[in-house]
């Protein structure tokens, strides 16, 4: 890790989010004369702090490391490509952001495509709380019209959540920026929602 680059990174990407080095500090649990010298480059961060930095500053552990961002892991540049795959017979779901030959229960499987609904079923009423998005869909969760998955998409991250028939349409997510949410019908339907 040197140190000039790393202080350099951890310093741009701060001042992107709009932190003062006292409100990294207070995030990460150091003080902030310790954000103060690893920005000047006169040390690194303790290595048990990376992965909270990372977190914090939405930025991959190799990328802290090393002191500079990688071309391809800017935020959004390949989950844009992802693509679903859902198993019609057991219902497993893969995801890929190339193209890819998968099969599975003896199904060869193709790309779900998405589309976007205006049913108000579908449109989510999210509620910040404590760090958290409390999601919840309207949609009346019967036995033969159900919500199966939701599924959010973040630039380096997906979250799958099951939901079931006869069950109410809510589930917590990290408030995070930049999520994209599909839902997946219990008719393999896949949804792009609109939040």
């Amino acid at each position: 890790m040197n140190a000039e680059k790393t202080g350099n990174l951890i310093r741009s990407l701060r001042i992107k989010k709009g932190l003062t080095q006292k409100e990294l500090a207070q995030m990460i649990c150091v003080t902030d004369k310790a954000v103060c010298k690893w920005e000047k480059g006169r040390g690194c961060p303790n290595i048990t702090l990376i992965s909270q930095l990372s977190k914090v500053l939405e930025v991959d552990i190799q990328s802290i490391l090393r002191g500079k961002m990688c071309k391809n892991q800017k935020i959004g540049e390949n989950m844009n490509h992802l693509k679903f795959y859902k198993c019609p017979t057991c219902g497993n779901l893969v995801t890929s952001i190339k193209d890819v030959e998968l099969s599975c229960c003896g199904n060869i499987l193709s790309p779900v495509s998405a589309h976007t609904s205006n049913n108000p079923k579908y449109q989510p009423v999210i509620q910040e709380f404590d760090g958290q998005y409390s999601v919840k869909f309207n949609h009346p969760m019967t036995k033969s019209d159900y919500i199966s998955q939701v599924i959010a998409v973040r630039y380096d991250q997906i979250i799958t959540v099951n939901l079931y028939a006869e069950s109410e349409a809510l589930f917590t997510l990290p408030q995070v920026q930049g999520l994209r949410l599909f839902v997946i019908t219990n008719m393999s339907e896949l949804i792009s929602v609109l939040i």
